[in-house]
């Protein structure tokens, strides 16, 4: 049995404005006590997130907190998975787009949000990942000539 992507959403997505600020981000994510926001459009379609690391980068850059989140933010290049897919798949994406959150949509509509941490969190998930990389075949060559 494959455990779902489904399984990991523990609340409802906390999202913020496209004209929303930097500032605006911040307070939102402390009081929220979340890493990432989805950031949406007028018509409240997800466009991008804004996560923590994202803050910290744009205010090592000089950028003001009264910039817009669709300034400092990911825009444009959301990386989305569905509920019905497999944590396996959720992790893969996580490691080869080196991120740490997802964006859980079905279909046009947003259903949450998950992290690593959502992942390793339960023991039964990490040991069905560890069952599942076992069962991977290796791709890369073992050893070679220096």
């Amino acid at each position: 049995m494959s455990i779902t992507v489904d399984k990991l959403i523990k609340r409802e997505p906390i999202v913020i404005s496209e004209n929303a600020t930097v500032r605006d981000a911040v307070n939102l994510m402390a009081r929220e006590n979340v890493g990432l926001l989805v950031i949406v459009n007028n018509a409240g379609k997800p466009i991008g997130v804004i996560s923590e690391r994202d803050v910290i980068r744009a205010l090592a850059s000089g950028k003001d907190l009264n910039a817009r989140v669709t300034e400092v933010g990911t825009v444009g290049r959301l990386i989305t998975i569905s509920p019905s897919d497999s944590i396996y798949k959720a992790a893969l994406l996580m490691n080869d787009n080196k991120i740490r959150h997802l964006v859980v949509m079905d279909g046009d509509k947003l259903r949450g949000v998950i992290s690593i941490r959502d992942i390793i969190s339960e023991e039964r998930i990490v040991s069905r990942l560890a069952e599942l990389a076992e069962a991977r075949p290796e791709t890369e060559a073992v050893g070679g000539a220096d």
